[in-house]
């Protein structure tokens, strides 16, 4: 389950490049609109076979399209994790449902798949819960079939 240093190369150039795009997009100010950009961290711990943690930490870009304080939020981005059970690009593609909803908070549940091109499959169903403000979202997330528990932040400009 070893990734070549061609397709590593060539996951880095296309998050370059989907950053750059996003970066410039969000320059322009997002004030009152509908889609914002953000850079996003994250944690996943995985459950090993001696039944120890095995940490992937990750950075990458995400796209929300709706405000924080609306019903319904769609949520897709690129990241990149890196740990010793599990390494390289992920595409995650989520539902939110604000349950709670504010004026300068809301909570959420949410799910979808996140998508990846590491080992022998390409992805699985991924559920969260988090708490978001205008422009920073915290969320703790679990995929049952990668036995992962994590948490991540996203910063939206």
């Amino acid at each position: 389950m070893e990734i070549d240093m061609k397709t590593l190369r060539r996951a880095k150039h296309l998050m370059a490049a989907f950053a750059a795009m996003l970066i410039s997009i969000s320059l322009s100010g997002q004030d009152n609109r509908l889609f914002h950009i953000g850079a996003d961290a994250s944690v996943d711990c995985f459950e090993s076979v001696n039944n120890t943690v095995a940490p992937s930490f990750g950075l990458g870009v995400r796209a929300r399209i709706g405000r924080y304080d609306q019903w319904l939020n769609l949520v897709g981005g690129l990241r990149y994790i890196y740990g010793s059970r599990l390494s390289g690009p992920q595409i995650p593609i989520l539902l939110n449902v604000n349950l709670l909803r504010g004026r300068t908070v809301s909570a959420y549940l949410g799910a979808g798949y996140e998508f990846d091109f590491i080992g022998t499959y390409w992805g699985c169903m991924k559920f969260q819960a988090g708490v978001a403000v205008k422009h920073f979202d915290f969320r703790i997330f679990y995929k049952s079939y990668q036995g992962d528990l994590g948490a991540g932040l996203t910063y939206y400009f």
